[in-house]
């Protein structure tokens, strides 16, 4: 090998390997703010991997403790209620703690006292907010970790103290980026919290996730859910259904994200009602049981984890099915009184199951109130030789909050004509009114989920709300 050729692959060479000692998947997505600490944790003895679940990353033992994030964890994934429970479970037990950091090189990184600290992160943008859970085990390597990231950064270390177990959970209830310690201690860790569950689990073949759909956790809670379908699949008036799969899709099905007029920069909970903040100021959203809030909030991310719209549906054996969400809720129950109710207003149309679905939530600004108005279309089905879903009839509602106004708006379909004289359209509507209500709220809650409007200010107290209610029948 010539003189020049050999020193280029030994100075080459050398970069590469440490770089690979700083970074241990340099082919994954870069994270900046993991990035920009990759060499000085290095020298502490810590590795950086942007995906913990790369497969290199995942299968070999972590040799030395290696701080990163799981692809199923993404920057902007906001805890669940579940998860935020399971955090303080877990933290109780003496079995996690965690650093939260503000990365905003602006703020006084001697910004120490919570009381400080808290109004500072609620403040901060979602991808400055940081949260690092580890295994108490590693409190000796996390030492060394803290006193670097101290030196930069305003910081809280949660850490064994019962006193600091709701500080925590408030500051973990609203991280923007939760990164987590990977470590043989942090893998022992007996917990059913995700960013301690994922470690040492590979992406799964030609996928992205280390989810396994088909797994029997998986098909036991979709044993009892609803058939998985999107509403926009069973077309509109111009377009045909392309549902294939699923014969005749059935009950309800909520799938609108909300439209916002110039008023939407954030949603905050004062501990009984919800205000959205615009640039005028906040406005009072109308008021509602704060169960039937919190229930519409855990479908709203169900519906996004699993991409399905649907709520309810009856068999012809009268089995009730119902998103595992809002499973033993006054609201699911509700939705399975609601999905009862339309063949009650209709007499000799040829179809199999009737559908409920939302077709555009909007909130409106009037005077110091957010008001919404909702279009919801209660569609009677048939099945075409192809076994596809065709919509025979459809009849076309709106509601207006401000003044608690309902109006049959239209309807359409090959058999909309048979609805005359056979129809009892304002029954119909006064039936099924409360639906405009509930899916005003999934829309804003879908908003929120996939971060059109930030939910920063109370969501602590809101995630904290006990949305049980009354058991959902088995059967009607």
């Amino acid at each position: 090998m010539p003189k020049l050729a050999l020193i280029f692959a030994l100075v080459y060479g050398f970069a590469w390997q440490s770089t690979q000692a700083e970074v241990l998947d340099t082919g994954s997505p870069i994270n900046d703010q993991l990035a920009a600490l990759s060499t000085e944790l290095d020298a502490l003895g810590v590795d950086v991997a942007f995906n913990l679940n790369e497969s290199a990353v995942a299968r070999a033992k972590p040799k030395r403790p290696r701080i990163g994030m799981h692809i199923d964890i993404p920057s902007l994934t906001m805890p669940t209620s579940a998860e935020l429970a399971q955090w303080e479970l877990d933290y109780q037990a003496q079995q996690i703690a965690a650093i939260a950091l503000i990365a905003n090189d602006e703020l006084d990184a001697g910004l120490h006292a919570f009381d400080e600290f808290y109004p500072a992160w609620l403040n901060s943008p979602a991808q400055d907010r940081i949260m690092l859970s580890y295994a108490l085990e590693d409190q000796d390597v996390v030492q060394r970790v803290l006193s670097l990231l101290a030196e930069q950064y305003p910081l809280q270390h949660i850490q064994g103290s019962d006193a600091q177990l709701e500080q925590g959970g408030r500051l973990f209830a609203v991280v923007g980026q939760r990164w987590v310690m990977d470590s043989a201690a942090a893998r022992d860790v007996k917990s059913e919290l995700p960013d301690f569950q994922y470690l040492g689990e590979s992406m799964r073949r030609a996928s992205k996730s280390v989810l396994n759909p088909k797994s029997r956790s998986a098909r036991r809670i979709a044993s009892g859910e609803p058939a998985v379908f999107l509403k926009e699949r069973l077309g509109d008036e111009f377009e045909a259904s392309t549902i294939p799969e699923i014969i005749v899709p059935g009950g309800i099905a909520l799938g609108e994200t909300a439209v916002f007029s110039d008023m939407a920069d954030g949603l905050r909970f004062d501990g009984q009602r919800l205000w959205l903040l615009g640039a005028e100021g906040e406005l009072a959203l109308p008021e509602a049981a704060l169960p039937v809030w919190k229930a519409s909030f855990d479908f709203a991310a169900r519906a996004l984890a699993i991409e399905s719209d649907a709520i309810v549906d009856i068999d012809e054996r009268g089995r009730v099915r119902i998103s595992s969400a809002l499973e033993d809720t006054d609201l699911g129950l509700r939705m399975v009184r609601i999905d009862l109710e339309p063949f009650n207003y209709v007499t000799r149309l040829d179809v199999q199951k009737s559908v409920i679905i939302d077709s555009n939530v909007e909130f409106l600004a009037q005077d110091e109130r957010a008001e919404f108005e909702v279009e919801y279309e209660v569609r009677f089905l048939q099945s075409d030789r192809m076994r596809i879903a065709r919509t025979e009839a459809a009849l076309v509602y709106r509601y207006r909050s401000a003044d608690d106004s309902l109006v049959h708006l239209d309807s359409w379909g090959p058999s909309a004509f048979r609805l005359e004289q056979r129809t009892d359209f304002a029954g119909l509507g006064n039936s099924t009114r409360e639906l405009a209500g509930y899916a005003a709220w999934v829309a804003l809650f879908r908003s929120v989920h996939e971060q059109q409007i930030e939910f920063t200010h109370g969501r602590y107290e809101f995630l904290k709300i006990d949305a049980s209610g009354r058991p959902t029948p088995s059967r009607i």
